[in-house]
């Protein structure tokens, strides 16, 4: 069975992710807080990490940037601001050339559709089990 870190500050979002993600067969470990996805992962093997842009204290940004340091584990990104990903930004221009082109990072814009989401981490990760 897959697993999925699933980090966003708002707690019903989290709930929605892990009630989609669970029928689908996945293992989910919700948290809320950014500074603690280095610790939760160390604690579990995570085959994918669902990160929202937007948070109190790290960004998704910066939570993303020490994930590269440590793990290639793959990123979907869960925004509702679509102006997070500004392609005149050069670390965004170089984000897009390197992990969007290899496949290991995404982007899901809020609000989606439950069908969007199994699409976006079936291609990432493939199948539950």
């Amino acid at each position: 069975m897959k697993t999925i870190l699933c980090v966003d500050d708002e707690v019903a979002m989290l709930q929605c992710l892990k009630t989609a993600l669970e029928s689908e067969g996945y293992k989910t470990i919700c948290i809320s807080q950014s500074d603690e996805v280095l610790d939760a992962m160390r604690e579990e093997e995570v085959d994918l990490v669902l990160l929202d842009v937007r948070m109190p204290g790290l960004s998704g940004i910066d939570v993303y940037n020490q994930l590269r340091e440590q793990d290639q584990v793959p990123v979907l990104f869960v925004t509702a601001f679509h102006r997070s990903f500004n392609l005149d930004a050069e670390p965004m221009l170089e984000m897009w050339r390197e992990e969007f082109a290899k496949g290991t990072t995404d982007i899901l814009y809020k609000p989606f559709e439950l069908d969007d989401l199994r699409e976006k981490v079936s291609a990432l990760v493939g199948p539950a089990d």
